[in-house]
C-alpha cells in the first residue's frame, strides 16, 4: 500500500468537497424554488424563454387531473387568457361540439340554448326585415 503524496491528497479532497456540493446542489431543486425567488424566478424565465421547454412544462401541468384543473382555473380567472380560450373553442368544431354536448346534457341547460338559438333566430329574422 503507497500513500498519496501532498498534491493527491489535495486532488482528492478537491474531488470529495465537489460531489458534496454537486450533491448539495442537486438534492432539493423543489425546496430550493420554494425557498429562493431568485432562482425560481430564474428557471421560470428559462422556462418561458424557449418554446420547448414551455411546451414540456404545459404537458406536465396538464398530466394529472388536480393539476389541469388549477391550470384550466388559473387560465378562466385571467379575462384576456379566457377570452382566447373562448375564441378557440369558437373556431375549433370538434370543440365547439363538445361545449354544446356539456350544455345540453341537462333541462335546464338545453332550456338555455334553446332560448339562446330562438334568439339569434328571432335577431336574424329582424335583420331581413330591415
Amino acid at each position: 500500500m503507497t500513500l498519496m503524496t501532498g498534491k493527491g491528497r489535495k486532488a482528492g479532497w478537491a474531488l470529495i468537497a465537489g460531489l458534496v456540493l454537486v450533491a448539495g446542489c442537486s438534492g432539493d431543486i423543489a425546496g430550493e424554488l420554494s425557498r429562493n425567488v431568485q432562482v425560481r424566478d430564474r428557471v421560470m424565465g428559462a422556462i418561458v424563454a424557449d418554446s420547448t421547454l414551455a411546451g414540456d412544462m404545459a404537458g406536465r401541468l396538464l398530466g394529472s387531473d388536480q393539476q389541469r384543473r388549477h391550470v384550466i382555473e388559473t387560465i378562466l380567472a385571467d379575462d384576456r387568457s379566457a377570452q382566447y380560450v373562448i375564441y378557440r373553442i369558437g373556431r375549433n368544431p370538434e370543440a365547439l361540439h363538445l361545449v354544446l354536448q356539456a350544455a345540453t346534457s341537462d333541462s335546464a341547460g338545453r332550456a338555455y340554448v334553446m332560448s339562446m338559438l330562438d334568439r339569434l333566430q328571432n335577431l336574424k329574422n329582424s335583420a331581413k326585415k330591415k
